[in-house]
């Protein structure tokens, strides 16, 4: 890995902007998606395919993954159990899997374990964005991620919204809508 590459890595911001530049794309390029009310899955795939383009010239090591169900099954009932007790009431509540992450497979910490991202669409009520800022919040405590993000989306075409977590602040106020619009 060279040293620019390394630094881009090693800039938050960076993983931010490359994050930015992948739901525009996938907003301009992709509007069968994005305006017809096409699922989640479908979204964070595509989004998934414009991100690793990006990603994997940092370094050909890092791989992005939706629905990544080979984590340490300790690690996943741990966020389960100190992050989620609440809302446990159902089979689909319980799933504790990301919606998309970055990292380097095989291997743990912030050095390896880049973005996780948990994405909702429509018109998303404040207990599933707090059941998804919890995951988040887990995600960074107990795998050590080095950003957490919600993307919210209404499935009709609106711009993308984003709500970042660092890992030592509060979560953000499940009410609200995500912060920053993606243009």
């Amino acid at each position: 890995m060279t040293s620019e590459i390394s630094e881009a890595v090693d800039d938050d911001n960076a993983v931010r902007q490359a994050l930015r530049a992948a739901l525009r794309a996938v907003w301009s390029e992709r509007p069968d998606l994005i305006g017809h009310g096409v699922c989640e899955r479908a979204v964070v795939g595509a989004l998934a395919m414009a991100l690793a383009s990006v990603v994997t010239e940092w370094d050909q090591g890092w791989r992005v993954d939706v629905e990544y169900n080979r984590w340490h099954p300790d690690g996943l009932d741990e966020v389960r159990q100190k992050f989620l007790p609440d809302f446990q009431t159902s089979e689909r509540e319980r799933l504790v899997l990301p919606d998309l992450i970055v990292h380097h497979p095989g291997h743990a910490g912030p050095e390896h374990n880049l973005l996780v991202l948990e994405a909702k669409k429509g018109d998303i009520s404040p207990r599933a964005r707090e059941l998804d800022y919890l995951k988040l919040t887990g995600f960074l405590s107990v795998f050590q991620y080095r950003q957490a993000v919600f993307l919210e989306f209404d499935g009709r075409g609106g711009n993308p919204r984003l709500q970042w977590f660092a890992g030592d602040g509060p979560a953000p106020d499940p009410t609200q809508p995500a912060q920053e619009i993606v243009e």
